[in-house]
């Protein structure tokens, strides 16, 4: 990950993965300890109907009772992240503004579209499975981590995956000054992880 901000000697290994995404709600813990994690690729969002649908709604009543379902669906997303044990859930699509809530009510750490490459990095690191459906994730599928931490870099924040039981991935922090010396210290430091590669 590179970050402009700090000078070079802030440059770091960390032992784990670094996520440039922070977790989507204010009201969820900031800090995990022990972390089970579970890696979805699916939305914790209600499929919306066609475009060329419509829903003919008529009065209040019918509006209401439309939102309690669509809530109601939500709720038993985050059941099932629940039931699994996961304290930390990252989700490579979108999760519903309701589904943050509920998530927070659980105290779930959420991050949602991660990419596809942190993802697999994540699923290396700490053990857990990508799961393609909620309907199929289980304890089973879980990874550990010691921590996974959100802080905060210049004006941008990033989840910290650590102590990782077998950590098969690491990431390396790079701060500079500026733009540029943030480049020259990439292109250097991938020049010397090429020549020590095996």
């Amino acid at each position: 990950q590179k970050k402009q901000g700090g000078g070079i000697a802030n440059t770091k290994i960390i032992s784990g993965i670094i996520l440039d995404k922070e977790r989507v709600h204010e009201g969820m813990p900031k800090h995990i300890k022990n972390a089970k994690i579970a890696l979805i690729n699916a939305a914790l969002e209600v499929k919306k109907t066609e475009v060329d649908a419509r829903i003919q709604i008529q009065d209040p009543a019918q509006l209401q009772a439309f939102l309690d379902e669509e809530e109601g669906m939500i709720r038993k997303m985050v059941e099932k992240v629940k039931k699994s044990e996961a304290n930390v859930l990252i989700c490579q699509k979108g999760v519903d503004d309701i589904a943050q809530h509920f998530l927070a009510k659980e105290g779930i750490y959420t991050v949602r579209r991660a990419k596809k490459s942190d993802m697999e990095k994540l699923s290396k690191a700490t053990g857990a499975k990508i799961v393609a459906n909620l309907d199929g994730l289980t304890s089973k599928d879980l990874g550990n981590a010691g921590n996974v931490e959100e802080k905060k870099f210049g004006d941008d924040k990033m989840t910290f995956v650590t102590d990782c039981k077998n950590p098969k991935a690491v990431s390396i922090i790079i701060r500079g000054t500026t733009e540029h010396v943030v480049d020259e210290l990439e292109r250097g430091l991938h020049d010397a992880l090429s020549v020590v590669k095996v």
